[in-house]
């Protein structure tokens, strides 16, 4: 607890409630003492009942009041909320910080400002525990405090029914017995953070954690001497199969990170010991894969994208770690180190893969690029190679062959350029037509070319759709209608 800053003028609402909060502890100064649930705890509620009553008894006599308000502890403090009521104004205003809040409070007499904050704002199911703190370490008892509700029992107890179902509610998680758990938590194999504190565990699996410190927030409502022994943080995942620790435990229990911090970093600290150690798996939704082919049947993918990552993974010695399991993603993380490698792999061709591997572009578009041009390549090497041949043999078949390797689009623009051959240039024409652009290229041509070219079209377009065992007839035919040579004479 730390000192803000001077008095302030304290605004009305809040001195409006802070005497009205001694008014009621001046009507019935019970409701400050807490519930015992025990025979340890009742001795000392009743003890502690004794010396306020002394206090109590004489809350209208303002010079025993005063005289009392120096005294250090439980009775110079209800002195001084006594006589808060009497006076009815606190005019001028403390300020502290309690648990990183400002709380503001009426100074009077000696008792520890603890105290005298704890009976001012009595409301307040934190604030309250404070004028308990000392008593709850002197005497071995753990006070719990919620609502309008202060019970108290001796340390060793178990945390209170009603307290638990407070809990529950007030964290929104599922009650089963002394197990609060979030709502997805139906699978027993999902990750999951935990709190043990006492006889009850918390239970969040990875995709409920968030900003907050679960064991702050429930333990701003009790106040256990021997917590430190009673609590156990940890992480149920199946990478702790692998010989790893939960580490940071200290750091979370002392609130410097959150519940989503103390999972990630351990996570963080998990890859790191793995990759040290080169295991390769692979980590994804709280799972863990021992090798490509399990984790491939759970994530899907098409055949081009499966070979792509089973490459990559046979690539590996160090774990993988996946927030998003798509192939692109997956292998845009390796695809700098490993993508001219797998597309190696893929293409079994060196300079092809150089050709098209490129840092910055979509792995998976370069994967379907390499397979397209084998499945080409493949589909070109079943046609016959035409040897020995003439000229303007070899010009058509390039230009068929084109057509297959490449498609429509990129012999159109092989034919932009016209031939000087005349009767290059009606053969070519006869291309034009048989793929539908001939009138759009018609004025690059001489009449007699276009006349040539449209008695060429069935022939051009019969060869363009010739299968690989009939393909030298319908070469052959064509150039015997367009009067050339097959062979190099």
């Amino acid at each position: 607890m730390k000192r803000k800053g001077f008095a302030k003028t304290a605004p009305k609402s809040l001195e409006k409630r802070i005497i009205d909060n001694a008014l009621l502890i001046k009507n019935d100064f019970s409701i400050i003492l807490p519930g015992p649930l025990d025979d340890a705890s009742r001795k000392v509620v009743k003890s502690l009942e004794k010396k306020l009553k002394k206090v109590w008894m004489v809350k209208d006599d303002a010079q025993r009041l005063e005289k009392l308000s120096r005294k250090k502890g439980v009775e110079g403090a209800l002195a001084a909320i006594l006589i808060l009521a009497n006076d009815k104004k606190a005019p001028y205003l403390a300020q502290v910080s309690v648990g990183g809040k400002n709380i503001s409070y009426a100074v009077r007499g000696k008792a520890e400002r603890e105290k005298l904050i704890s009976l001012q704002h009595f409301d307040d199911p934190v604030l309250r525990l404070l004028f308990y703190r000392d008593i709850a370490f002197k005497k071995k008892l753990a006070f719990y405090s919620w609502n309008n509700k202060l019970v108290c029992s001796s340390a060793s107890s178990d945390i209170p029914e009603e307290f638990l179902e407070f809990l529950s509610k007030h964290l929104g998680l599922q009650r089963e017995k002394n197990v609060l758990r979030c709502s997805h938590l139906v699978d027993e194999d999902k990750e999951r953070m935990f709190i043990e504190i006492k006889n009850i565990r918390v239970e969040i699996c990875r995709d409920c954690l968030s900003d907050k410190n679960t064991f702050m927030e429930i333990s701003k409502y009790f106040i256990d001497p021997n917590l430190k022994k009673k609590i156990k943080v940890g992480i149920v995942s199946p990478l702790l199969e692998y010989n790893l620790d939960t580490n940071f435990t200290q750091e979370y229990l002392e609130g410097r990170i959150s519940d989503f911090g103390f999972f990630e970093k351990n996570l963080k600290k998990w890859k790191n010991d793995l990759t040290s150690r080169e295991v390769f798996l692979i980590y994804w939704k709280g799972k863990v894969f021992k090798d490509a082919d399990s984790f491939l049947e759970q994530v899907g993918g098409d055949e081009i994208e499966k070979k792509g990552l089973r490459i990559l993974f046979s690539l590996l010695n160090e774990p993988v770690f996946l927030d998003d399991a798509s192939p692109n993603a997956i292998l845009k993380i390796y695809w700098k180190k490993f993508g001219e490698k797998i597309l190696v792999e893929l293409s079994g061709d060196g300079k092809l893969s150089a050709a098209v591997f490129n840092p910055g572009e979509p792995p998976i578009k370069q994967l379907r690029e390499i397979a397209e041009i084998m499945e080409k390549s493949n589909k070109i090497s079943r046609y016959p190679v035409v040897e020995n041949v003439s000229p303007i043999a070899r010009f058509v078949d390039d230009i068929v062959k084109e057509y297959i390797l490449h498609g429509k689009d990129r012999i159109l623009t092989k034919l932009s350029k016209v031939p000087q051959n005349t009767r290059e240039r009606s053969i070519a024409y006869a291309f034009l037509l048989a793929l539908g652009k001939g009138e759009e290229r018609k004025w690059q041509y001489r009449k007699e070319e276009i006349e040539f070219g449209e008695f060429l079209k069935e022939y051009a377009g019969k060869l363009l759709e010739a299968k690989p065992e009939n393909y030298l007839k319908r070469l052959k035919e064509l150039l015997a209608a367009a009067g050339a040579e097959y062979e190099n004479r």
